[in-house]
């Protein structure tokens, strides 16, 4: 099996170059400041090797500037195409940054994400009441394995919530993560059904908390960012996330980037009993619909802190401000050009020893829209545990 696994990744990762699968960090057993023609050392270095290349590959332990390894032309071609990303665009100080010279990693990890809705009006004359409406969803859980060979990962996630019927509502989430020493890119494409509670609904129960269903509630997403960071000779953001490199020497830097995105959320309170609909804040409608785009600059910082018994701590905090083109459907359709602001934040903690790893961490974006009658927020909230090894 092992052997099967090993020869469809080499035949994606000579098939395609550079080109990297979900959440990969475009790493390799090297050091960055070889040179493509330099070999790994090994103590068979003058064993001869037989078979085909993929064979050779194989005996060589995958180091694939072994020069005994024959390649035909173009994976040739593409083992150079991918050394020179390495050196260009996955370079340390090794003072501060190492690999973990392992071309192989496998993960388990549990998910847990949550989305939130806000209206926030003006505060009730003469009064301190609360004047707004809270959403929440459930909790929605998934547990996933995955195997990494280089820039190429398989695995398979479970909805745990369908495996247990436990808050079983439709969604999907497609995600896609680059990482390495220059520039991150990450893509999100999510669609979600349902599954959304009224947490608070203006002066309702007293102001108190609620707990009411809202099941036509529907949030399509599509975002792409990217960022540059400044301090990328002494930073690693895949030490903290992707497992493939160590931060030797706690450092920080500056973030600079754009995002694209675009939504579409629905939130109909229509079918709220009449007991509760007569505490509706005054110019909220009963239909909401919201299409955005959005397109911002982005810039922010991210921290690595080296801990003792190799901990690892990672703060990175993202704002962007940019322009946000709205259609808004209540009763009648409303063209909006607005100030488009968000904010992405993400915490971890990262524990190596040896060829394990283990990371707990959280992470949030927010997104604001304001216009004339309230204020608007979503929020999306998850927080994730990853086991893993290398080898």
């Amino acid at each position: 099996m092992k052997q099967l696994l090993t020869l469809l990744l080499t035949l994606l990762l000579t098939a395609f170059g550079a080109v990297a699968a979900p959440d990969v960090d475009f790493d390799i057993d090297l050091d960055p400041f070889e040179s493509d023609d330099e070999a790994v050392a090994t103590p068979d270095s003058l064993r001869p090797l037989s078979g085909n290349w993929v064979q050779q590959l194989w005996q060589t332990g995958f180091h694939i500037n072994d020069p005994r390894i024959r390649y035909p032309r173009f994976p040739n071609f593409c083992r150079k195409v991918y050394n020179w990303g390495d050196r260009v665009f996955n370079s340390y100080d090794p003072n501060y940054v190492v690999s973990t010279g392992k071309n192989w990693k496998i993960t388990v990890d549990a998910l847990g994400s949550m989305q939130s809705y806000g209206y926030l009006f003006n505060t009730l004359p003469g009064t301190s009441d609360f004047n707004g409406v809270i959403m929440r969803s459930n909790v929605g859980y998934d547990l996933g394995v995955h195997l990494n060979f280089m820039a190429v990962s398989i695995g398979y996630t479970w909805n745990m919530n369908k495996l247990t019927n436990f808050n079983d509502a439709p969604r999907s989430t497609f995600t896609f993560s680059f990482t390495c020493a220059r520039f991150a890119v990450e893509l999100l494409n999510q669609k979600l059904e349902g599954n959304t509670y009224l947490r608070y609904f203006g002066t309702y129960n007293g102001g108190a908390r609620i707990h009411i269903p809202l099941d036509n509630t529907r949030r399509n997403t599509f975002s792409i960012n990217g960022y540059y960071f400044l301090n990328h000779n002494h930073y690693s953001q895949a030490a903290a996330y992707c497992f493939s490199k160590y931060q030797k020497r706690s450092a920080g830097t500056w973030l600079v980037g754009a995002r694209y995105s675009r939504q579409f959320v629905q939130i109909d309170f229509t079918d709220l009993p009449a007991s509760v609909l007569e505490y509706k804040p005054q110019g909220l409608p009963l239909l909401n619909q919201f299409r955005f785009h959005n397109i911002e600059a982005q810039a922010g910082y991210a921290f690595n802190g080296v801990m003792p018994h190799n901990w690892l701590f990672n703060i990175t905090v993202l704002p962007g401000v940019g322009y946000r083109r709205s259609l808004t459907q209540h009763q009648t359709k409303r063209l909006s050009e607005l100030i488009s602001t968000t904010i992405d934040g993400r915490m971890g903690f990262t524990y190596n020893h040896r060829a394990f790893f283990a990371n707990a961490n959280i992470r949030a974006n927010l997104s604001f829209l304001f216009n004339s009658g309230y204020s608007f927020l979503m929020s999306s909230e998850q927080a994730q545990i990853i086991i893993g090894a290398r080898f």
